[in-house]
């Protein structure tokens, strides 16, 4: 069967050591929703910017950036953005050096990256729609700290890679030990997953969503084995109240569009 790749977001294990602790990991998520017409457009403005997080990548000012677009029936049919934007920090300081830049250095990075690969008018068009948010309708920034991660051996990205994006509510002080000593080891073993992560959200918009505390991007493995399920009383009881530990505001199905790492 054919070798599946498959996208991670959040992570870029080929570029940093694996011995990365993935709690110092930090990852903004933007839910993007457009304004109305602006789609097809929004996929090569965001093609003009991945020449830009490329550099940033290859410099070491972050590890990584990936722009999914959101299936709209995910959610029952009531999917609340259009795209999501990962960007990716190997730990806390590099994330705030890249939010403190100014609007200028920003013009400037963008002339930079583009010098000699792109034509001058074209970069001068998506320069003024980025300061004038011509795409845009609504912005939503969730500042999450990576807890738990796992890939799959022989991974690497791929765009039309498609992926799952949960909030997730902590009911009581056990969720977080039920996410990664009983179902992520669970995913692991019954080879599930292609890609888990698990974040705590630390810092939001004032127009985000305010219930949510945690965060999963999943990655399912279609290719998994149907194994019937027969769990013991301890098992069942386990996944009870795990279950019972987490309360699933939504989810995202999402495809990846564009990405660097």
């Amino acid at each position: 069967m054919k070798k599946i790749f498959f996208s991670i977001f959040l992570i870029s294990v080929f570029n940093i050591l694996n011995a990365q602790d993935w709690s110092s990991v930090y990852r903004q998520v933007e839910e993007v929703t457009l304004n109305e017409g602006l789609d097809e457009d929004y996929i090569d403005f965001e093609g003009f910017w991945k020449t830009i997080k490329e550099k940033h990548v290859k410099e070491g000012m972050q590890i990584g950036w990936f722009v999914w677009k959101v299936d709209q029936s995910s959610n029952n049919n009531n999917a609340w953005s259009d795209y999501l934007i990962f960007n990716i920090f190997a730990n806390e300081e590099q994330m705030k050096e890249m939010n403190s830049k100014t609007p200028e250095w920003w013009q400037n990075e963008i002339k930079t990256a583009h010098k000699g690969k792109t034509k001058r008018s074209i970069i001068k068009k998506y320069t003024q729609e980025t300061l004038n948010n011509r795409y845009r309708k609504n912005s939503v920034i969730y500042t999450n700290k990576g807890l738990d991660a796992f890939l799959a051996e022989g991974a690497a990205p791929s765009v039309g890679t498609k992926g799952k994006y949960h909030g997730i509510e902590q009911l009581n002080d056990d969720y977080v030990d039920f996410e990664r000593k009983l179902f992520l080891p669970s995913h692991k073993e019954s080879k599930t997953r292609l890609y888990w992560e698990l974040n705590e959200i630390i810092d939001r918009t004032d127009n985000a969503y305010k219930p949510v505390t945690h965060s999963i991007f999943e990655i399912p493995n279609p290719n998994a084995a149907q194994d019937e399920w027969n769990p013991s009383f301890a098992e069942e009881m386990a996944v009870k109240y795990g279950i019972a530990s987490r309360k699933i505001h939504g989810t995202l199905d999402a495809e990846l569009v564009h990405f660097a790492w």
